[in-house]
């Protein structure tokens, strides 16, 4: 068996994505916070859960495979429909890569866009705090990042304009030419209506007015870039040459007549001929891969060397695993030695229990450290069968767990046998 590969194998993920179900599709999908901790309880194992505005995916940690098959009827019930067919479920190290594409932005609606480092971050704090993540998604996750900051310095894949706020001013500007004198509209101010209103000011425009929910919020934006504010209201929104949407609302709204809208919500919110929404931007976005493809391939060549590294993360968490267990064990029976040794001595003051103590700690490390200190060289070589030899070999001592037992009651018995006959 090789560990690393059994490690790997052991993830999984559920996805939907702009590219396997659409954009409008994708909308009905999304988890709410309770739903997300409703969902852990139909797996035993680890999780973690990454939705943007073109993905919604669900890495999984468990050595029982057949458990995806709970979360996907989970995901039925919850959406009252069947959507567990829309799904490409991945396993293995097709999982693994596709995070570490997703991390690198070469899955991305824009091609190369920052954002998704810090939502895969936000998923990784979000499983922790929800206490359906540990040590083996936090493994896979940070890796994820490692490979898409690597990407991002070693490739031109995110230089110049990306991210989907770019692609929208892009695809305005193919519509109406300079936009530098237009009346624009902004409705949102959250971090895409934020980044919006960071473009059109480096683009030159400043007839530029921010909606918001919260006025507050509104008002601090439009004040740093030198722009009119006003609470959401759509009845103000007649007379605007753009509108970059970027709200979540309930119900659908018609696009004011001769305005171009870009519905940037996932539902969009506007309806009309004059609308377009993130599935508009696909063509867009599939030209700025075209460009972009030489860096895509050096990405890909990164993303190998990643999943290699991550091979050497398993075998860490291996490591890591089988010394705590392991000597967790010894420890314990260090200490019922150690007891058995003050009975036979008949001594149990403090000062014979502080030699024994020291005195068999100092055996366990001479005697364990070499071999401690060989595993974590074969892990940082890659030595596979030295690993797989040694975590064999140390399970239950190389005998079965009932002979262990059998073994440590016999020792138990000799010595009150020996207690009595000190005694007598």
């Amino acid at each position: 068996m090789n560990i690393a590969n059994d490690i790997m194998d052991s993830y999984s993920a559920i996805v939907y994505t702009h590219k396997t179900v659409g954009v409008d599709k994708l909308a009905s999908h999304y988890l709410g916070w309770n739903e997300i901790k409703e969902l852990s309880k139909y797996y035993d194992g680890e999780m973690a859960v990454l939705q943007t505005c073109n993905r919604i995916e669900i890495y999984l940690f468990s050595r029982d495979r057949s458990s995806v098959s709970e979360i996907l009827h989970y995901l039925n019930e919850v959406h009252n429909k069947v959507i567990s067919t829309d799904a490409t479920i991945l396993r293995g190290r097709d999982a693994v890569k596709h995070l570490f594409e997703v991390a690198s932005g070469i899955d991305s609606l824009s091609v190369g866009e920052y954002e998704i480092l810090k939502q895969i971050k936000d998923a990784m704090r979000d499983s922790m705090k929800l206490g359906i993540g540990s040590r083996y998604m936090r493994a896979l996750l940070e890796r994820s990042l490692k490979v898409g900051r690597r990407v991002r310095l070693e490739t031109a894949i995110s230089r110049g304009k990306v991210g989907v706020y770019s692609l929208a001013v892009e695809f305005a500007k193919s519509r109406l030419g300079d936009i530098v004198n237009k009346r624009i509209a902004i409705l949102g101010a959250g971090e895409i209506g934020g980044k919006l209103a960071l473009i059109l000011h480096n683009e030159g425009a400043t007839d530029v007015t921010i909606f918001n929910r919260t006025f507050e919020r509104g008002r601090n934006l439009a004040i740093k870039y030198g722009y009119s504010y006003f609470p959401l209201d759509f009845s103000r929104l007649h007379n605007y040459d753009i509108i970059f949407s970027a709200i979540f609302y309930p119900d659908k709204v018609k696009a004011p007549e001769g305005t171009v809208v870009i519905d940037l919500g996932s539902p969009p919110v506007f309806e009309g001929p004059n609308v377009y929404t993130l599935k508009d931007l696909e063509e867009l976005s599939r030209a700025k891969l075209e460009e972009r493809q030489k860096e895509v391939e050096k990405a890909q060549s990164i993303i190998e060397e990643g999943l290699e590294d991550f091979r050497k993360d398993c075998l860490k968490l291996v490591y890591d695993d089988f010394v705590s267990s392991f000597m967790s064990r010894v420890e314990e029976t260090r200490k019922e030695e150690v007891e058995r040794a003050l009975r036979v001595l008949g001594d149990n003051s403090q000062e014979t229990r502080d030699v024994l103590d020291a005195m068999t700690r100092s055996m366990i490390k001479k005697i364990f450290s070499p071999m401690f200190q060989n595993m974590r060289r074969a892990v940082e070589n890659n030595e596979i069968n030295y690993i797989n030899l040694a975590t064999s070999l140390f399970t239950h001592g190389g005998i079965s767990q009932d002979k262990t037992e059998k073994v440590k009651a016999e020792q138990e018995y000799k010595g009150r046998s020996s207690g009595d006959e000190a005694e007598s």
